[in-house]
């Protein structure tokens, strides 16, 4: 048997109508598993009772003064709306996923589930969508300064290994009240075009109180005025790609497309087509139609090219003739088609030196660096810790649904003692991890962990496996004790006896009066 489902309708609103109802399947005994009542209409959904039982409640009911008609139904309206819904979110050819405000899985569409998340639908309700797209609470935060309905995107995420198009935005009832998210995933390769994205990041995204780093902002802002190739250049980490989007949004052709491309996350093969693009039967498992390459779709906008040290040098050759001549000839194509661009580029590396070791076409730096922006590493703006921990804490406290309030002063000297090699990812990291370990209102010295292991270990390797431990050992109490208040804490962060620590620094002559305790 199944559940019996009821909609009664009455003629008008008669007191205690609702309570005589009840009273009816009290006297049967009919279990209920929940009721609705509005203006004229009741529903019911009843757990399975036998025929008998139910003809001599339906005669109960009528009996009622006040119900005009009862019927069975299949399926409640909220139902029928489910179903609706359901239906034609499946039949879109593309992911779609329903968050609630936390971010956890409420639904996804056959798409989404079976191609994007290659899981049976109800396998990862609840999951949270962090567990795929890292990036989700930056683009949150971009999504709750942008007050109109309008999504928030974002071009790239990789997800197994596939890459995709995302757009983000909020779902809202008829009082304007956030009762989640929605997010759509667009299949980069299959959708064989780049569209345009919309790219929210401003100079005014961008955190950093030093003098190093307005610098860097005025002269993003300055070069943003005009049309000519910029390069950006600092360590992994710094924020490149913020500085690029931010210059775009500045320029005049921030109502065009941004299009990013990272050079060295892309096989060399497959590089030159999303450069270039390709015409159709080129390669074997190429689209029938062809595609276009970056610069074709980005015309009238941005490219930038990420970490464009990584591109090999037969396409550096390439690219410096499609700048020159500002036309682009797809693989395997006659036709050279004119673009309009302006270019960005980024790397983390010594981009003079690879010149220098003809790893790096010099005629392609002169294109690529009429202006030149370096961004400073995060160990030589300490001055901006302090700003990035409230910012990060705000984003993450209310991710872990936390109330961070502050951070005790060991601890903050902790951060700003350490050496930052991953600079502000790094930074975010372990920001993000101090958060989850929490158990107070403030961050302590204990939540606070450093991975001593970035050490270089060019400044590690010894002669011998003695040799390098020991390096090692010394090199992690020196780390540890610049970041703690005395020796006896140095010890505990580092989990072992107050002894054995002096011991060591006997050992290895470190001596603590010539270490910078701030």
């Amino acid at each position: 048997m199944k559940s019996r489902k009821i909609k009664l309708t009455f003629y008008e609103d008669i007191p205690h109508l609702t309570y005589r109802t009840l009273s009816v399947l009290y006297k049967y005994n009919a279990p209920i598993i929940w009721m609705e009542v509005y203006a004229y209409v009741c529903y019911i959904n009843l757990h399975p009772i036998e025929d008998d039982v139910w003809n001599s409640i339906k005669n109960d009911l009528l009996k009622i003064e006040g119900w005009e008609d009862l019927e069975e139904i299949d399926l409640f309206p909220f139902e029928e709306k489910d179903t609706e819904m359901k239906n034609v979110l499946d039949i879109i050819p593309h992911g779609v996923t329903l968050l609630n405000k936390k971010g956890d899985i409420k639904y996804v569409n056959n798409y989404a589930s079976e191609i994007i998340f290659l899981s049976n639908g109800k396998d990862i309700t609840g999951v949270n969508i962090r567990k795929y797209i890292d990036d989700y609470d930056m683009l949150l935060s971009f999504l709750r300064k942008n007050h109109s309905r309008k999504p928030i995107a974002k071009e790239k995420v990789e997800i197994g290994n596939q890459l995709y198009q995302i757009n983000l935005q909020h779902i809202r009832n008829e009082e304007n009240v956030l009762t989640g998210y929605l997010i759509s995933f667009y299949d980069i390769d299959k959708s064989q075009v780049f569209s345009r994205f919309d790219n929210p990041i401003t100079f005014d995204d961008i955190i950093g109180e030093s003098n190093k780093m307005i610098d860097a902002i005025n002269q993003g802002k300055l070069y943003s005025k005009s049309d000519s190739p910029v390069l950006i250049t600092g360590e992994s980490g710094t924020g490149k790609e913020l500085f690029a989007r931010a210059i775009h949004n500045e320029s005049s052709r921030k109502d065009k497309a941004f299009i990013a491309i990272n050079c060295a996350a892309i096989p060399d093969q497959l590089l030159e087509s999303e450069l270039f693009g390709y015409e159709p039967g080129t390669f074997t498992g190429g689209t029938k139609e062809g595609k276009a390459g970056i610069f074709e779709v980005a015309d009238k906008g941005t490219v930038f090219l990420d970490e464009i040290g990584e591109m090999p040098h037969h396409l550096q050759a390439k690219l410096l003739r499609v700048l020159q001549e500002k036309k682009v000839r797809r693989v395997g194509g006659t036709k050279e088609v004119p673009f309009d661009v302006r270019l960005i580029s980024a790397t983390n590396q010594n981009i003079d030196e690879m010149v220098r070791n003809k790893e790096f076409r010099l005629d392609l730096l002169f294109r690529i660096n009429i202006f030149n922006i370096n961004i400073p590493p995060l160990r030589e703006r300490k001055e901006d810790i302090p700003i990035l921990f409230e910012y990060f804490t705000r984003i993450h406290s209310e991710r872990y649904n936390k109330h961070i309030v502050g951070i005790q002063q060991d601890a903050m000297r902790k951060l700003i003692n350490y050496n930052w090699p991953g600079n502000v990812r790094e930074f975010q990291n372990v920001l993000e991890r101090a958060i989850a370990l929490a158990t107070k209102r403030e961050i302590t010295i204990k939540d606070v962990i450093l991975n001593y292991s970035l050490i270089p270990e060019s400044s590690i390797i010894g002669n011998s496996l003695k040799e390098s431990v020991e390096n090692l050992e010394s090199k992690m109490i020196v780390e540890c004790l610049k970041t703690s208040n005395s020796i006896r804490e140095a010890a505990r962060n580092l989990g072992v006896t107050h002894t054995l620590l002096i011991n060591r620094m006997k050992k290895y002559r470190i001596d603590k009066e010539k270490l910078d305790f701030l």
